[in-house]
């Protein structure tokens, strides 16, 4: 699944926003627009800058894009940031490393991989919450978790970069994933 970034200009992305059936389209072959692929980790890195309370998370917040209605992606997650809102989450990225999310990582990866439930559908605890025992038995390998980490420590400083010229220029932002 990838989740994808495009910053542009405050009035492209109002005149985009003028023809919301047509939006997606304009949005995805817009010759000036600059892109960002995060591909599957942009899940990983939402979860890990909502665990770190991050004051904007820039891939869940905004508004719909292009409206409530009209809003595309898994699960009509299209969404947009002002260039107020770029400028503020570009400012936080700046200042926090990746450092202040790896101590959520190990959690954030083993909660959507579902290993902090019984997975046995046998079990008369299907479902329910492993003990911290029973969490321990079924932790991600060391190597695994060091993989993932080094792939989402390079998208991170890609999102920091991205920002970072997003709000330098003024411009919005608008994130989906599919």
């Amino acid at each position: 699944m990838l989740g994808d970034f495009v910053r542009l200009d405050p009035e492209t992305l109002a005149r985009l926003r003028e023809t919301p059936l047509e939006a997606y389209h304009q949005l995805t072959t817009c010759p000036n627009a600059s892109r960002l692929d995060l591909d599957s980790m942009w899940e990983r890195l939402s979860a890990l800058m909502d665990a770190a309370h991050f004051p904007i998370n820039p891939i869940a917040a905004g508004s719909p894009y292009p409206d409530e209605s009209t809003a595309w992606g898994a699960e009509g997650d299209s969404r947009c940031l002002t260039a107020e809102e770029v400028a503020q989450a570009a400012l936080h990225l700046r200042q926090s490393p990746f450092d202040i999310l790896k101590p959520h990582l190990r959690q954030v990866l083993e909660a959507k991989a579902g290993a902090l439930v019984n997975l046995d559908p046998d079990s008369p605890r299907y479902l329910q919450p492993l003990s911290p025992e029973e969490a321990e038995q079924v932790r991600m390998s060391d190597e695994r978790f060091r993989d993932i980490q080094l792939v989402l420590v390079d998208d991170y400083e890609a999102l920091v970069a991205f920002f970072d010229v997003a709000a330098r220029g003024g411009q919005c932002t608008v994130f989906w994933a599919a």
